[in-house]
């Protein structure tokens, strides 16, 4: 199917094919583009369906389970996904009609710490979202959004059934801000599918990690680490993803684990955006689940 494009006052927009439901946003370290080789090791969603680092939540618009909990602990993002679900139409249409140039997007970005109203503040982070830089959410310390804007390799827009269709797959899920720990500890119970996709923390190694005002670190890890333990104790299943490195392995140490290959999204080069090893690390029998 082509997709049909719109002159809107600047850049071409360009709209997604409308038979396909993809996430609404785009976002740095999505797996995306990793699901046809991940899926085999996805188990049935007997219950209820957790992401701890939703971010875009590609696995879940992919699994579209009927019953989910959706944490993040950045307030913007958690915002939207409420707007965008209460009231699609509305975010769309302002979203829509809004010129795709460096001059809306320079505005757009300046006002929107101090936009008071729902829509028009979940249509701009829509819009920043789908014109910025690698996806990346990143702000300064006065907490502004500070990624420039994309001059290419920016996504195509959703369709307006597209749109509806990821909002009324958003509606089957309860949406969280916080911290991952205390949110799993509060939501986990048996029979649960909990997935994790944390900031990858890598000592000593460049990578993109700032996806709140606070980065992952060490200590996430070690908590994350015991977090593992607790689901596993409670009679859910787990997987996570994460690049293989020590950390990684460290993490697998007592589960099991399949590598696979991803290709890198948020590196400032072409030649930086290559394949690269991950590991999956999950507590259940693929051939059981």
């Amino acid at each position: 199917m082509r997709n049909a494009a719109h002159s809107n006052q600047g850049k071409q927009i360009q709209l997604e094919p409308s038979n396909s439901v993809r996430p609404l946003l785009r976002w740095a370290g999505s797996k995306l583009r990793s699901l046809p080789e991940m899926s085999p090791y996805f188990p049935q969603v007997r219950d209820r369906y957790i992401e701890l680092f939703a971010g875009s939540a590609c696995l879940f618009f992919h699994l579209a389970p009927k019953r989910a909990v959706l944490v993040d602990n950045n307030v913007s993002l958690i915002e939207f996904y409420r707007v965008a679900t209460d009231d699609p139409e509305g975010v769309f249409r302002r979203f829509i009609r809004l010129p795709r140039n460096p001059e809306t997007y320079y505005r757009i970005r300046r006002a929107f710490p101090s936009e008071k109203d729902p829509l028009r503040r979940a249509a701009h982070f829509l819009y920043l979202n789908r014109n910025c830089f690698n996806g990346i959410y990143r702000t300064n310390n006065q907490g502004g959004f500070n990624v420039p804007f994309s001059k290419d390799r920016v996504a195509n827009y959703p369709t307006r059934e597209n749109f509806i269709l990821a909002t009324n797959i958003l509606t089957k899920a309860k949406l969280r801000c916080g911290d991952f720990e205390h949110a799993c500890e509060m939501e986990a119970k048996r029979g649960d599918f909990i997935y994790l996709d944390p900031p990858y923390y890598r000592p000593r190694k460049r990578v993109f990690r700032e996806y709140s005002s606070k980065p992952f670190s060490n200590e996430d890890i070690d908590r994350l680490e015991c977090l593992l333990r607790e689901i596993d104790q409670t009679g859910a299943r787990f997987l996570l993803s994460y690049p293989e490195c020590a950390i990684a392995k460290r993490l697998a140490a007592q589960w099991n684990r399949k590598r696979i290959n991803v290709r890198r999204t948020i590196a400032g080069s072409v030649a930086a955006r290559g394949p690269t090893k991950e590991l999956l690390i999950f507590n259940y029998d693929v051939t059981d689940a």
